[in-house]
């Protein structure tokens, strides 16, 4: 015989300040510099998991040094 399984608890509802809040945070961390950089690391950990070697990971260049010496 199966188990049951156990009932999801249910989320408590917000207020609409609340959820105004709630959403305003989200959306501040999305344009925030830091989460700008996650959401550009995360996207391109996407593309490479799925196109594994297609792209070629940026060599890092100090700026203001001169090479051609």
């Amino acid at each position: 015989m199966a188990t049951p399984k156990p009932k999801p608890k249910p989320t408590p509802k917000l207020s609409e300040s609340q959820k105004r809040e709630e959403t305003l945070k989200k959306f501040q961390e999305s344009i925030s510099p830091k989460g700008v950089t996650a959401a550009e690391a995360a996207a391109r950990k996407a593309l490479e998991e799925k196109y594994p070697g297609m792209f070629l990971p940026q060599t890092r260049t100090t700026p203001g040094i001169n090479r051609a010496r």
